[in-house]
This record gives structure tokens, C-alpha cells and sequence, in this order.
């Protein structure tokens, strides 16, 4: 039988992992191109084509022991997928674990929150080129337009990094922040929960997203922050909004996977 694919190849026994990725292929909310159900094996198959050292952190990822869960069964309700990855982000915590959600629309954000929100005060650092600061959209109170107004609601400490789309009202909210300035903006004694839609980039860096929007953070920028975020600690992370069909390139899987690599190496080996 072929095997199915895992990040870095990796094959790590959950039971000896410290990182635990976990593919939630949601796509139920779209509302303008989809794709985002291809996101966490188009970030699998690219993993591929890139090293497991960090010339940045100076760190091999694979001393993070990550082991990679698969994908959860995207066939059923809404409501029935969130539930099962709430339960699973939950057990991998609480088994004293680090878990990675690979999805899928920015959806996917709220149950996690749910889940580490179990286990205590947290904050959230969400990077996002959107607001998804919506009470509700389309007749809908949980969807990707409503993602960090949801999760908002969860924790004690809400920070949006990248944002440049707003629908109004929410640009006087008091939670954006610059990723120079961002770190000031987090409470040193709260845990943190790492939220990254893709569409936060430059365009012109990861095009392969379902809303790009012009401007964007740059790649050193990115990894600017992860240099900040080493002074906090991290429970675990969401990497949201690859839709690699818009992509036929395939750099935004391979940003994506990098993403990861540096992610994990700046805060879990």
C-alpha cells in the first residue's frame, strides 16, 4: 500500500513526539475562490524540497521529534469536523505536546483556542492580512470572516499583526499591532496560541492564497517575529488559507512548509 505523505517524511510515534501536526482540510465557509482543502498536503508534499536545518535558528527540526497525525475526515458537518479537532488539540496538549493545525479555512482557529483556552488563560497572536473581525458573515457567527472575533471572545489578549482589510468598523479596534511592535503588545506571563494565515505575506511572496491582498509582510519580516515570539511561551500554532490550485508554481507549499520549518525550529527544538 503507499504510504501516506507527512511532513518531512517524518514518522515519530505520537508517543515520542513533542510536535504534533494535525491536517484539518476544512473548506465549508469560502466566500470568494476556494481550494484551502488542498492546503495541509500540498504543505506535506513540499516539505519535500526543503532541509531540516534553520540557517536562521541554527537548529535540525527533527530534534523536535514531530510526528504528523494525518488529516481528520473532512465528509461530515461542519460542526462534527471543529468538535473532533477541538478534542484533538486538547489530548495533544494535555499529553504535554505542541500541536500544529495545518488547514483549511482560518475556521479551523476557533476550535483550537477552544481547546488550549481548557487549559488556562492564553493570547492569541493571529498574523493575517484580515481583519476576520466580523460578528457574523453570509448568516453565519463561525466561518473564516469570523475567526478572530470568535477566538477573540476566548482568550485574555488579542493581537493582529499584518492587517490591511478591514470592513469598517472593526479599523478602530484596539488589537493591531506591527510586527516591530507586536511583542509589547503580549503579556509576559500568558501563554500564547500562534494563528498564521498565509495571505498575511506579500503576494508577490505566496500568491497561492484564497485572498491575497496587495502589500504584505515580507520573509524577514516573518522571521523578525518568530525572533520576538522566543520570549514568550508558545502552546502551538494554526497555518491557514493555502489554496495551492492558485498557485501552479508551487512556491506558496513550499513558503508554507518553510513557514513550518522556522516556526518550529525559532520555538520547539
Amino acid at each position: 500500500m503507499p504510504q501516506r505523505l507527512s511532513f518531512l517524511g517524518t514518522n515519530v510515534p505520537y508517543e515520542e513526539a513533542r510536535v504534533v501536526i494535525l491536517g484539518v482540510p476544512l473548506e465549508r465557509t469560502t466566500s470568494w475562490r476556494g481550494g484551502q482543502a488542498q492546503g495541509p498536503n500540498a504543505i506535506r508534499s513540499a516539505s519535500d524540497s526543503v532541509e531540516f536545518f534553520s540557517p536562521h535558528f541554527r537548529k535540525d527540526v527533527r530534534a523536535a521529534r514531530i510526528a504528523d497525525l494525518g488529516d481528520l475526515d473532512p465528509y461530515r458537518s461542519v460542526e462534527e469536523i471543529l468538535a473532533e479537532e477541538e478534542a484533538e488539540v486538547e489530548r495533544i496538549l494535555r499529553d504535554g505536546k505542541v500541536p500544529v493545525v495545518l488547514g483549511g479555512e482560518h475556521t479551523v482557529l476557533v476550535p483550537a483556542v477552544r481547546a488550549a483556552r481548557r487549559l488556562g488563560a492564553l493570547q492569541l497572536l493571529a498574523l493575517d492580512a484580515h481583519s476576520d473581525l466580523r460578528d457574523e458573515y453570509l448568516g453565519l457567527k463561525v466561518c473564516h470572516a469570523t475567526a478572530l472575533r470568535r477566538a477573540g471572545e476566548l482568550v485574555e489578549n488579542l493581537v493582529i499583526v499584518g492587517a490591511r482589510s478591514f470592513f469598517g468598523a472593526d479599523l478602530e479596534e484596539p488589537w493591531f499591532a506591527t510586527p516591530t511592535g507586536f511583542s509589547e503588545r503580549l503579556r509576559p506571563d500568558l501563554p500564547v496560541w500562534l494563528s498564521v494565515d498565509l495571505d498575511v505575506l506579500d503576494p508577490g511572496l505566496c500568491p497561492g492564497v484564497t485572498n491575497p491582498e496587495p502589500g504584505g509582510l515580507s520573509w524577514a519580516d516573518f522571521l523578525g517575529i518568530l525572533r520576538d515570539l522566543r520570549r514568550f511561551r508558545v502552546l502551538g500554532m494554526d497555518l491557514v488559507e493555502l489554496a495551492p490550485m492558485w498557485d501552479p508554481s508551487g512556491v506558496s507549499a513550499v513558503c508554507a512548509a518553510k513557514i513550518l520549518i522556522e516556526t518550529i525550529a525559532a520555538l520547539w527544538v
